[in-house]
C-alpha cells in the first residue's frame, strides 16, 4: 500500500510516488538536482513516468541550476 502512496512536490508541483524519492517532500528529480541523491531513471508513458510518476515538471530554479550542469 505504501508503494502507491501519491505526494506532490514543494520545488516542481508535479505528482510523484512517495516510495520512490528519498525526501518527503520532493519528488526524484528535484532531491536529485538540489541534494544529489539517486535520481529515477524514467521511462516516459504517456507523459509521465512509469516508474516514479514525474510528468517532466521543473521549477525556474531547477531549470537554471539544470542548464549549469
Amino acid at each position: 500500500m505504501n508503494d502507491i502512496e501519491i505526494r506532490i512536490c514543494v520545488e516542481c508541483g508535479s505528482q510523484f510516488l512517495k516510495s520512490k524519492s528519498k525526501m518527503k517532500n520532493l519528488c526524484p528529480e528535484c532531491a536529485s538536482i538540489l541534494y544529489g541523491y539517486e535520481n529515477c531513471k524514467h521511462i516516459f508513458k504517456n507523459g509521465r513516468c512509469i516508474k516514479c510518476f514525474w510528468n517532466g515538471s521543473r521549477s525556474d530554479y531547477i531549470k537554471l541550476l539544470s542548464d549549469k550542469f
